[in-house]
């Protein structure tokens, strides 16, 4: 695939488009539930619903009902990881067997992202979130830097 600087890509392969935000909802939908069953992470059904919560564009019939059960009974820093996890699985594994799929999950983004899903966050809080990922690591030696400082600080000061 060519890419070109400020354009949407350019592939060498039919990839799959979507008419609407509705269907590249349902084709995102799809596969994170397919790669929670691959991972064998059972989702409840307001943990499923949830995956097509907006605001502003077109959601489920009862998604009132289910966001307030959600607020109740769920958190929503735990759900947003596993959600975001799910995406950045499915991401990579697509990246490695089949990348006619990744495209079609990226058009598919690309399509939602012209309106207001909180599926899109789900999205981003699996972009880096592989757990040992680049910004855990850096937050561990920061916080190893800063208790070596004390340390230290403490050791000279009892001198």
């Amino acid at each position: 695939m060519a890419r070109e600087r400020g354009r949407a890509p350019r592939y060498d392969y039919p990839v799959q488009t979507f008419s609407d935000a509705r269907d590249a909802k349902e084709f995102l939908v799809s596969k994170l539930m397919a790669e929670a069953k691959r991972e064998g992470i059972s989702l409840s059904e307001v943990e499923r619903k949830m995956l097509y919560f907006s605001e502003t564009a077109w959601t489920l019939p009862d998604i009132k009902e289910i966001s307030d059960a959600f607020d109740r009974d769920y958190d929503m820093a735990e759900y947003e990881q596993k959600i975001g996890m799910l995406a950045h699985n499915f991401c990579a594994e697509a990246r490695k067997d089949n990348q006619e799929e990744l495209d079609a999950w990226n058009e598919a983004v690309r399509t939602l992202g012209k309106e207001d899903h909180y599926l899109l966050v789900l999205i981003a809080a699996g972009k880096g979130a592989s757990p040992g990922s680049n910004g855990d690591i850096l937050k561990g030696v920061g916080i190893g830097v800063v208790i070596a400082c004390i340390v230290l600080w403490l050791v000279l000061r009892v001198w």
